[in-house]
């Protein structure tokens, strides 16, 4: 599959601030079943890019924007081709219990419980209601997760953040996307099942796949025979070409599309938009990497002194100090 990725995110401020600080995850991973044709990445205020590889090879760019600035637009444009036929995971000849020898010491961060994937009495009741039995096809489990998580949760917006344990899932009864994937993480892992999660946007299959409008998550399990194998458990699906994978990690803390911090006194509010679109040939003029400057200007200098600025500062802190 052949798409054409628009990702676009618009930070907006209620009060002039002085600095952005941020880096990005949003250029599509190089992997033997997915291959990244082109990536521009349009950013305002103007600002110089760099970018490196993540310990988890993830793609970051990083980006300071110096200057009284009321706005930050973001527009990250990617051409990927993908060949990511479904696999039928059951056929896999692995076995669970995995044999101890069957990984090596690159999987022990994705045997562990950390940050919103807890260990907890109500996921030791669920991975109870798996009864998996030595000799138990590992696809087949990995399907029984799928199918167990979408008879017992719903997906609803609204109820937790991205930084909410499983357990708000597991107490509340529904989530989204990113609660799902670590629900079956959280799952795998208690069956010392690696399990990592994954970032990434999904081409609507005839509109049966929800969260495909914004960013998307799922998971990874990895089979010694196969290697890592992609599961969507918001949709229940083994995960197919009109997945595009972004950026691998433990959880999301890995993997968030942007992440950085400001100086200033101000209320951050963020639009994002993911727009999708199957291509039938390759574009003829195509980029590896590039950087285009959008059209958002910094503040004038008078719109606020320094004086101003730290006046603001004094007061905020302040503030923070009586709460």
């Amino acid at each position: 599959m052949l798409l054409k990725i628009t990702h676009q995110t618009e930070l907006s401020y209620s009060d002039p601030i002085n600095e952005t600080v941020m880096e990005l995850r949003m250029a599509p991973r190089q992997e033997q079943d997915q291959h990244r044709l082109s990536f521009t990445l349009g950013l305002g205020p103007e600002a110089p890019v760099s970018s490196y590889f993540d310990w988890l090879g993830n793609t970051v760019h990083t980006f300071t924007i110096n200057g009284f600035h009321q706005n930050v637009r973001i527009a990250a444009i990617s051409v990927v081709e993908t060949d990511r036929p479904r696999k039928e995971p059951e056929r896999f000849r692995d076995i669970w219990p995995i044999p101890s020898d069957a990984y090596d010491y690159t999987t022990y961060d994705y045997l562990q419980f950390g940050g919103p994937v807890v260990s907890a009495p109500a996921l030791r009741d669920l991975t109870d209601l798996l009864a998996p039995e030595a000799g138990t096809s590992l696809g087949e489990l990995a399907l029984r997760i799928l199918h167990l998580i979408d008879d017992k949760f719903v997906y609803r917006k609204g109820i937790t953040t991205a930084a909410s344990p499983i357990t708000e899932l597991l107490t509340t009864g529904g989530g989204v996307c990113q609660d799902f994937a670590h629900l079956m993480i959280a799952l795998a892992r208690s069956m010392k099942i690696p399990a990592r999660y994954v970032s990434g946007i999904v081409h609507p299959d005839a509109d049966r796949f929800r969260g495909f409008t914004q960013t998307h998550a799922w998971c990874e399990l990895l089979f010694p025979s196969a290697g890592w194998i992609g599961f969507d458990p918001t949709n229940r699906c083994v995960v197919g070409g009109n997945f595009v994978k972004v950026a691998v990690g433990r959880d999301y803390r890995d993997v968030p599309p942007n992440k950085g911090q400001f100086t200033g006194k101000s209320k951050e509010t963020m639009d994002v938009t993911v727009h999708t679109t199957e291509l039938k040939s390759i574009p003829s003029e195509l980029a590896a990497e590039r950087f285009q400057s959008l059209d958002v200007a910094l503040l004038p200098e008078g719109a606020m002194s320094h004086m101003e600025f730290i006046n603001q500062q004094i007061e905020h802190q302040q503030q923070q100090q009586q709460q």
